[in-house]
Order: structure tokens, then C-alpha cells, then sequence
């Protein structure tokens, strides 16, 4: 499932999504953990938002002949 947010990044974000294209690798675990945490703690309206929508989208999955 994925999610697309737009949102104004601070500059800690920008730091983080700069050192992901520098770096030329594609991005490790670690570095998904970073930037979820700073997420997480920094800009509690993403975490809202990504709550309000999770239910929606989960509900859009689910297939009646599966239940």
C-alpha cells in the first residue's frame, strides 16, 4: 500500500532527502527508519492524515468473497 502526502518539508527533511539522492544508492532500511521517525515526531499532520485515510483505503482492498 502506498501513500502520497504532500507536504511542506522542514529542513531536516530536506537534509534527509538530500543525503537519499546524494548518496546514489537506493535507500536501506535504516534510511526509511530515519525518515519515518523524524515524520513520526516532527509533523504530527502527516500522521493524521495517513490515520484519517488508512481505514478508506484498507476498506478499498478488501474483496466481499474473501471475508
Amino acid at each position: 500500500m502506498k501513500f502520497y502526502l504532500e507536504f511542506e518539508p522542514c529542513k531536516e527533511c530536506k537534509v534527509i532527502m538530500r543525503e537519499f539522492t546524494e548518496s546514489g544508492h537506493v535507500e536501506t532500511h535504516e534510511d526509511s527508519v530515519k525518515f519515518l521517525r523524524h515524520i513520526t515526531y516532527n509533523h504530527e499532520e502527516l500522521v493524521q492524515a495517513i490515520i484519517t485515510e488508512f481505514p478508506k483505503e484498507f476498506k478499498k482492498q478488501q474483496f466481499p468473497w474473501f471475508v
